[in-house]
């Protein structure tokens, strides 16, 4: 029999699981089985819109573009429209890595593209959401979750991120050359993969630490034999101009800033002291010896989703990483006060999005990353 506590634990996952799975179903219903829209009302220009871009942008570069032109605007945006005739504006920054990374998915059309992506994702976040969880919570996690409806609607990256950072820090007691195997993969994420790393050093975890370290440095080259490093420098460029011209098509703290009116110098100078004060507390707790492992990693994944100043709202997946981490430590420990009204935001977070950003001009998955931060910091002691 299950006590009172488990029970409402089962039925908030239950209700949150069948509420988002629908709403993807009801998302899903707007677009038709090309993934373009079924009336020109809808806000997305095309089913998982951000991953259109990247689509446009890895088959440009496997078509010989030169960089400099592959990671235009105006490139991807005539590609889309001839090849596909999605017609709008589409940007990418993705790293050349990511574009490596993609190669064998790229002889097919984007909305088979789009479904075989989403679907790898999904699985991929089951399988890390199963290494902290039972079954039965995996099965209402994958869904309950907010991770899986921003990589559905946005085709960002972060459900890849959030099941292979959960990964890796799951599996390095058992099985450190997997674990090492999980963190290289995030070698797509540049800032991801150094942090990661970083924090296997400091757990002096050696075996994961070379793997990561090695198969990541090998995915560098290999994109770079195949790319050049003019698309290293191109795929910074593209990050840099839609950062400075087009701010309020990203997320982070400092493009929030820039997007509300705020100087491009004053408001990178805000974002860069904010992440220097996330290091310097975060080096704190994982040198403290007291601190669990789940509540430094809930803290690392929080902190990953706000040091990049080139975020979008599909790489917040990692965010949901986190918050599984905090629920792994709260069934050991229990919850602190705050901590149960900051879960349930995290997980009715895609139906507060909007009104939030109307009111505030922030994304609420940014907001619910540093206050992560915060809950995090608090249960170290």
């Amino acid at each position: 029999m299950y006590s009172e506590k488990k029970l409402f634990q089962y039925l908030f996952l239950i209700f949150f699981a069948v509420v988002t799975a629908y709403s993807i179903m009801i998302r899903a219903s707007f677009y038709d089985d090309e993934g373009m829209p079924r009336s020109s009302d809808g806000f997305f220009k095309v089913i998982g819109e951000d991953l259109a871009g990247d689509y446009a942008l890895f088959r440009l570069l496997e078509q010989k573009t030169p960089p400099q032109e592959a990671y235009r605007s105006e490139k991807i945006s005539a590609f889309l429209n001839k090849k596909t005739h999605i017609d709008g504006t589409f940007f990418s920054f993705a790293s050349p890595m990511k574009a490596f990374a993609a190669v064998p998915l790229l002889n097919v059309p984007y909305n088979n593209f789009f479904e075989t992506w989403f679907l790898w994702g999904l699985g991929l976040f089951g399988v890390a959401m199963y290494s902290l969880f039972p079954l039965k919570k995996t099965l209402f996690l994958m869904f309950a979750l907010p991770a899986a409806f921003l990589s559905f609607m946005t085709g960002g990256w972060g459900l890849f991120a959030a099941a292979a950072v959960v990964l890796a820090l799951t599996l390095t007691e058992d099985y450190p050359k997997t674990a090492g195997f999980f963190a290289a993969l995030c070698a797509v994420e540049p800032i991801v993969f150094i942090f990661i790393a970083a924090v296997f050093l400091i757990r002096h975890q050696k075996k994961a630490a070379s793997v990561c370290i090695g198969m990541g440095l090998s995915l560098f080259i290999l994109a770079l034999f195949r790319y050049d490093m003019t698309a290293f420098k191109a795929a910074f460029s593209s990050a840099w101009r839609i950062l400075t011209e087009k701010p309020c098509a990203l997320t982070s703290f400092g493009a929030a800033l820039i997007c509300e009116g705020m100087p491009v110098p004053a408001a990178l100078t805000l974002h860069v002291l904010s992440v220097v004060g996330i290091v310097f507390f975060g080096v704190r707790l994982f040198l403290k010896q007291s601190c669990s492992q789940a509540v430094q990693d809930t803290y690392l994944c929080a902190a990953l989703c706000v040091i990049s100043p080139f975020s979008v709202l599909g790489d917040y997946g990692l965010l949901y990483a986190g918050i599984a981490f905090l629920l792994l430590d709260s069934e050991r420990r229990g919850n602190l006060k705050g901590d149960i009204l900051f879960i349930f935001l995290a997980f009715s977070s895609i139906y507060i999005e909007p009104f939030f950003v109307k009111w505030t001009g922030f994304s609420v998955q940014m907001f619910l990353s540093f206050l992560l931060l915060e809950v995090s910091y608090r249960r170290s002691y």
